[in-house]
């Protein structure tokens, strides 16, 4: 089994599937930082603002 990374997890989350904690606990605290940052974004603006935001992202990477 694949330890999860911040992408997998963004795609999970995206398409309608669940993270539980202890695929968690394998983010490293970066990568946990930048979910929780993603989800606060997620639930102030709506998922239309979010993809585009994480376009923006992959873009700006």
């Amino acid at each position: 089994m694949t330890e999860l990374t911040h992408a997998m997890a963004l795609e999970r989350l995206e398409t309608g599937d669940s993270i539980n904690l202890l695929d968690m606990k394998n983010l490293s605290y970066a990568d946990l930082d930048k979910l929780f940052e993603d989800i606060k974004f997620w639930k102030i603006h709506g998922k239309s603002d979010f993809n585009l935001r994480i376009r923006y992202q992959k873009n700006d990477t």
